[in-house]
């Protein structure tokens, strides 16, 4: 519905309304503070709850209010619409409902943007050339509310978002994540059992519970009653509730239904008038009990009394569940109805379109007309809107067409089919068709490649699966299902494995099976069940590696990444050197086995032949960072995990800058969390934040669990590096709870390793050993021989010897010197030194260990490692009564540890210095490793921002003007402009010039 009367829901009453709500102050207040949010600057809110329990009327009271100028003196744009249970399978129905009022905007649009939300809403684009993302689409609706914004406060109101089509969720769910900077206000209604913890955990929620006794009671005595209004939480509806209590606490109630001169569950009306039903308190307080406060239930209930039920002389009977007696109630109303009537309600409940002229084709096509609906409007099953009718409460249709025989469906859809056209056509055509039909089957492929071609992957998943069903021919069956399950992944649907499933089951073809299974293996992995992935993804290698070497070979790489994420890196090496046996020599196959060998040989410990591996990598030439994204972010990890850190930023630079380019997100968190991860180690902890903050959201959105995982640890290890030892058990928790049930096998080599660095920096060793006892453990169990994969060993040993177990740190420092020795890590040589310092004997011992320490330190880049030798070392000085050599390692040490905004680290260097007699002062770092005054740590200016503001930096410094930011971020050109005007304030900077020097200067431009 658009504006304040559009085609598919309540105009807004004129205020009645807002006089006639019954209770919902809680309510109230939140979607008043929503409007006055939206005025101001942008504001989403989801409300969810059962059926009938109030959502419809809370959007409503925010429409009125809206209309009534509440959000602001500007007049407000109000732009409505419904989920329709039939039009689930319409590309962007709802979308286009909301935004086609206002396509002339389009034109504003950045081109890529504009030409994808045309594509999305069927206004243009060429058929041969689809958009290949459906994010541009999505910044795109963003930026047309936003342009709406920039006019006057603007609300949206979304009611039923279970039934909206996925496109259009997708959309709105991506646009409530985003309204920060932007003049609009929000609302969604949706069920409970729409299954919504993603939109319930990704924008603010309240669950919309039942009216208090109190409220009931109200509700039922008609006060603020308004005839014709929705069920929820109003004195209104149908039946129509009137009168006050009585002397003796009774309540009076009124059945309309009666005056239809049928019998009905009311009781004993008849056609001379409404007959009225007193009910007893104690009655009261049962329908009360009964209905759980849903206002909906609590009228039906009500109006089903028999007399002697309302008077107490009966029991009411308990039904198996609300629905149930909310249903029954319902059923028996409409079996009452005259046989035209109830054919016509089956093809109103059939239909997309409740606009009289639609409906009324329809209803010709099927022998009928508008007038076979008087006596459904006259019940009040069915009632009247701006340009048609519609059913009095949405269930409703889902139960007219449960309740049809089978024959008046077919022919309500038969009917539908004969005056519809294109997709459309092909749904309502499939209804129709009992069983098998290749025709049918053939109509349905062609919508959901049409769907495709529009970025509209949830429906065409829908489309193929349905035509898969109809599809005769097994193999013919298979390929749609094929089709369905990649759609599904690509939508983020989680029904794609078990199409996968089925349709290994029916196919006999060697080559489709290893399709399938290869689909069902990148399912798998990215849903976090990373065994069953690898089985899956080398069962399909073996099963065409004689036919179709080439298709072997990438499945085989796959399979690397899948056994990696299990924690068995022997396997992943395994695979990928039979990944690499099958490449041809000049194919493009063969860079991504050998960047995915590399990797693998890295993380094993055998780097010289890793390092071989990716050097063979980057002569053979690169692939599409675009299209080979996920491998950029794995080679640029193995050349940080050699120390080769520019290389693998540059690498890491490049994909995630050609994904934003692109709006290539499928990805993005995963290189953007590992990009996060480098920066940590180079101690660029304000970038670290920044990108790890954009990946967790990202793998959030996208429903990728080991990216979640992932990401998690990162940023726990950032807030462990910092002291924020809450902060990072909270994001190891969430992991454990979100992710741990998936078998992900590396997450808790990462997570106890982290938690370990978190009680070492505050101090508690026995908790750090036990800790990271776990982590080493876990490391050789699962063939991790690269100490740098996370550098724990360093940590495990210094807790040891801070808890007074020299001999079990002495055996750790030597499983670390030989891991130092095997790989040739500089950063492994000088942590196992360092800790070689603090078991010295004599101050000559431990001077050359540290020496040693610095020497290799100077041969990496990590500033935090550098710092840490250096506080060591002193504290050693000190103990060996050298306070004076102290002083100088600690003055640096706790001037990087500052600018890295190490807390517990600096405070920790600063109690050694002051013990030593020496005072704080910046100091140069000295030696090539250490912290400069460029460091980009989040102990100086750029510790202040946010890290969405610290993104925004980092694209204006790039040369971005505010539109070309906006469109990589994935933010509205607004959202831009009010973090830059924050960033500015900030950093003390007056121009783009004087922010582009300043992230210069901390190495942070590329």
């Amino acid at each position: 519905m658009m504006d304040d009367a559009g085609r598919r829901g309540r105009a807004p009453g004129g205020g009645a309304l807002l006089r006639g709500l019954v209770g919902r102050e809680r309510e109230r207040r939140l979607m008043d503070d929503l409007l006055v949010a939206g005025g101001a600057g942008g504001a989403a809110l989801l409300l969810w709850g059962e059926p009938g329990i109030g959502k419809t009327a809370l959007l409503d009271y925010a429409a009125e209010r809206a209309a009534a100028g509440t959000s602001g003196s500007a007049p407000t744009t109000l732009l409505r619409a419904r989920g329709i249970e039939t039009e689930t399978v319409l590309p962007f129905a709802t979308l286009g409902d909301l935004l086609m009022p206002y396509s002339s905007l389009f034109r504003e649009l950045p081109g890529a943007q504009r030409a994808a939300l045309e594509s999305c809403l069927a206004l243009g684009g060429d058929p041969a050339d689809p958009p290949d993302n459906p994010y541009a689409a999505c910044m795109g609706a963003l930026n047309v509310l936003a342009a709406l914004g920039d006019q006057g406060p603007v609300v949206v109101l979304v009611d039923d978002l279970h039934w909206v089509d996925p496109s259009s969720q997708r959309v709105l769910l991506f646009i409530a994540r985003r309204l920060s900077s932007e003049r609009v206000a929000l609302a969604l209604g949706s069920r409970e059992d729409h299954g919504e913890s993603g939109p319930r955990r990704s924008i603010p929620a309240v669950q919309v519970g039942g009216l208090t006794p109190e409220e009931c009671a109200e509700l039922l005595n008609g006060v603020g009653a308004r005839p014709g209004d929705g069920p929820a939480g109003t004195g209104a509806g149908a039946p129509t509730v009137t009168g006050a209590s009585t002397a003796t606490g009774a309540s009076t109630v009124t059945s309309t239904r009666a005056a239809t001169g049928t019998r009905t569950a009311t009781g004993t009306g008849t056609s001379d008038g409404p007959a009225e039903v007193t009910v007893a308190p104690g009655v009261l307080a049962d329908l009360v009990r009964i209905s759980g406060g849903n206002p909906l239930a609590l009228r039906e209930i009500a109006s089903g009394l028999t007399q002697e039920q309302a008077r107490g002389e009966r029991p009411l009977l308990d039904p198996p569940s609300l629905g149930s007696h909310l249903e029954r109630a319902w059923a028996t109303r409409i079996d009452a109805l005259p046989d035209p009537a109830r054919r016509a309600l089956v093809v109103l409940a059939a239909g997309r379109s409740t606009a009289a002229g639609p409906l009324g084709k329809a209803l010709e096509a099927a022998g009928l007309s508008l007038d076979a609906l008087a006596p459904a409007e006259e019940d009040g099953l069915i009632t009247a809107t701006a340009d048609g009718l519609d059913f009095h409460h949405p269930v409703l249709r889902a139960l007219v067409l449960g309740r049809a025989p089978l024959a008046l469906r077919y022919a309500a859809f038969q009917a539908l089919a004969e005056v519809s056209t294109g997709s459309l056509h092909a749904w309502y055509r499939a209804s129709a068709t009992p069983g098998p039909d290749e025709d049918t089957a053939a109509a349905l492929a062609e919508a959901a490649l049409e769907a495709r071609r529009r970025s509209a992957f949830g429906e065409a998943a829908l489309a193929w699966r349905r035509a898969a069903d109809l599809t005769p021919d097994p193999a013919a069956r298979a390929g749609r299902l094929l089709n369905a399950a990649s759609d599904a992944l690509l939508s983020g649907s989680p029904a794609g494995p078990q199409w996968c499933e089925e349709a290994v089951r029916i196919t006999p073809d060697p080559a489709m099976r290893a399709a399938i299974q290869g689909l069902l293996g990148r399912m798998y992995t990215w849903k976090g069940e990373t065994a069953q992935a690898y089985g899956l993804l080398v069962n399909a290698a073996d099963a065409v590696r004689d036919s179709d070497p080439t298709r072997a070979c990438l499945l085989l790489a796959e399979a690397t990444a899948a056994a990696r994420l299990d924690g068995h890196v022997p396997a992943a090496v395994r695979v990928a050197e039979e990944s690499l046996a099958l490449a041809s020599e000049s194919g493009p196959e063969r860079w991504y086995s050998l960047t995915l060998l590399g990797g693998a040989l890295v993380m094993a410990g055998r780097t010289a032949e890793g390092r071989a591996m990716l050097e063979s990598a980057d002569r053979h030439g690169a692939g599409d960072p675009v299209r080979d994204q996920q491998v950029y972010a794995i080679a640029g990890q193995a050349w940080s995990r050699v120390e080769e850190f520019t290389r693998g930023r540059a690498l890491l630079n490049t994909a995630v800058e050609s994904a934003r380019r692109h709006s290539a997100v499928g990805v993005l968190g995963f290189t953007l969390a590992v990009r996060g991860e480098l920066e940590t180690r180079i101690g660029q902890w304000a970038s670290a934040r920044g990108d790890l903050t954009e990946a967790l959201r990202w793998a959030e959105e996208l429903g990728q669990l080991t990216c979640v995982s992932y990401a998690l640890y990162c940023l726990a290890r950032l807030e462990a590096l910092r002291g924020d030892r809450v902060e990072c058990e909270e994001h190891v928790a969430r992991a454990r709870r979100e992710c741990g049930a998936y078998g992900i096998g590396c997450q808790e080599f990462h997570m106890t390793a982290v938690l370990g660095l978190s009680a070492l920096a505050y101090g508690d060793h026995e908790a750090a050993a036990d800790q990271l006892e776990q982590t080493l453990s876990l490391a050789v169990e699962q063939g991790i021989g690269n100490p740098e994969v996370v550098p724990f060993a360093a940590d495990l040993a210094e807790a040891h010897v801070r808890a007074g177990n020299a001999a079990r740190a002495g055996e750790v420092v030597a499983w670390l010197e030989e891991r130092a020795r095997e790989t040739g890590l500089a950063s492994a040589e000088a942590a196992a030194a360092r800790v070689r310092g603090l078991l010295a004997g004599t101050p000559e011992e431990a001077e050359a260990c540290f020496g040693a320490a610095l020497k290799a330190h100077g041969r990496t880049t990590g500033p935090f490692d550098w710092a840490r030798t250096l506080l060591c070392e002193a504290e050693v000085l000190r103990r060996y009564r050298r306070p004076a050599a102290a002083r100088a390692p600690l003055t640096s040490a706790l001037a990087c540890f500052e600018r890295l905004g190490a807390v517990p680290w600096a405070r920790r260097a600063a109690s050694e210095l002051a013990a030593a007699g020496g005072l704080p002062t910046t100091a140069p770092s000295g030696g090539g490793s250490g912290c400069g005054s460029g460091s980009g740590g989040m102990g100086g200016v750029l510790g202040q921002l946010t890290p969405q503001e610290f993104q925004v930096s980092r694209a204006i410094a790039r040369g971005l003007n505010n539109t070309e930011a906006a469109a990589s971020l994935f933010v509205s050109r607004k959202t831009v402009e009010a973090h830059l005007t924050r960033i500015y304030r900030k950093l003390k900077v007056r121009s783009r010039t004087d922010l582009t020097r300043l992230l210069t200067a901390a190495d942070l431009v590329d």
